[in-house]
């Protein structure tokens, strides 16, 4: 009886998760489609076709950002189907608590988050990555890589020392620093950075060796005085894919090399706290799922009781911006480091989760 119960409100839950997922990921689709018909469009002359192709590639990144409205809408609408029907004033009446049968969409909307982590974010950064090489592609003659003209800092070193970077141009494209700058440094014994030598070099080009080739170089040493070299090699734990990755827009690495992608930030002396936010949000999303399932239960339970399908409406839109829009402000503290990451990621899901279970208990035993 209850494997039965639940299998069937779990096929509802589902139902109404795909029904939200197809309406909100086609208003995204036709939004970005328009944007993109504007942006690209009007700067190169390419086909309805390619323009469709960049949109798919771009829907997936877009619409991972609108999970938690997906399940919210769609667990809304499955309990409200069976309002509808007086299916759950039946379980009610028949003694099963709400818990009994809402147990199955928590375990659908767990299980949507974990696969979406582990499965459906690396396709979104791969699709996002072919998306920026493609847009790349189509405008290569019409303007040049923003990458290619903004300053850069970089930053590398151990206990003992330390490797401070500075370009006034960056062509990632050819791994290559322009009028860079190479300040080295020893820590003394308390701690602190003591300038050692400089280099300033005309060009600094990044080999997949391991090392900085330096061209047109002139060498300051504490002490001395100066000295000119054509040409001057320096080892370097900084690889080309953590150069690339410094000054990428999209710095969203997928689910399974996040890991990896902070120890090469923090061995290099890069600021891995956007990272580690990004893995934490990942973590915690079938939290934030399980909670946001538990906010539609809440709405639609006590519709239920009150009726009103408009007010339905009202109360689970008001809920989930509430919520997302409180969590993009907590996310952007951990990101730049307000906050810790961790507490930054995991604690609106928490409260989120908590103070729905709070109401749902106070509208369960009254």
């Amino acid at each position: 009886m209850i494997s039965t119960l639940n299998r069937y409100i779990a096929t509802k839950v589902m139902a109404g998760i795909l029904i939200a997922f197809l309406i909100i990921t086609s208003i995204i689709m036709l939004v970005d489609f328009v944007e993109t018909s504007r942006d690209v469009g009007a700067d190169a002359n390419i086909s309805m076709l390619t323009m469709l192709y960049l949109t798919l590639l771009r829907a997936p990144q877009l619409v991972e950002q609108t999970i938690p409205f997906v399940v919210l809408f769609g667990v809304m609408g499955a309990l409200f189907a069976l309002n509808k029907r007086a299916e759950i004033i039946v379980l009610r009446a028949s003694g099963l608590s709400a818990w009994r049968f809402l147990k199955p969409a928590a375990i659908v909307t767990a299980l949507l988050g974990l696969v979406w982590a582990i499965g459906f974010n690396p396709l979104a950064a791969e699709a996002s990555k072919q998306h920026n090489i493609t847009i790349k592609d189509l405008t290569a003659d019409l303007s040049k890589d923003l990458a290619e003209l903004q300053r850069i800092w970089l930053r590398e070193g151990d206990d003992d020392s330390q490797m401070v970077i500075f370009a006034e141009r960056a062509d990632i494209r050819n791994y290559v620093l322009e009028d860079a700058t190479f300040y080295d440094s020893d820590y003394d014994a308390n701690g602190k950075p003591v300038f050692t030598l400089r280099y300033d070099a005309e060009k600094a080009t990044l080999l997949r060796e391991g090392y900085w080739r330096l061209s047109n170089v002139i060498k300051n040493q504490d002490g001395k005085l100066p000295q000119s070299f054509s040409v001057v090699s320096l080892p370097t734990v900084i690889t080309r894919e953590t150069l690339r990755s410094r000054v990428q827009t999209d710095k969203k690495p997928p689910f399974w090399k996040i890991r990896g992608e902070i120890s090469k930030a923090k061995s290099a002396g890069f600021d891995a706290t956007p990272l580690i936010m990004q893995f934490h949000k990942l973590l915690a999303l079938p939290i934030t799922l399980i909670a946001m399932a538990t906010i539609a239960a809440c709405a639609s339970l006590n519709v239920a009781r009150e009726g009103g399908t408009l007010r339905l409406l009202i109360i689970g839109a008001a809920l989930g911006f509430g919520v997302y829009f409180t969590d993009n402000i907590i996310s952007a503290f951990g990101e730049t480091g307000a906050l810790p990451p961790v507490l930054a990621a995991w604690s609106i899901p928490l409260l989120v989760l908590s103070g729905g279970i709070f109401f749902l208990s106070k509208i369960e035993d009254g």
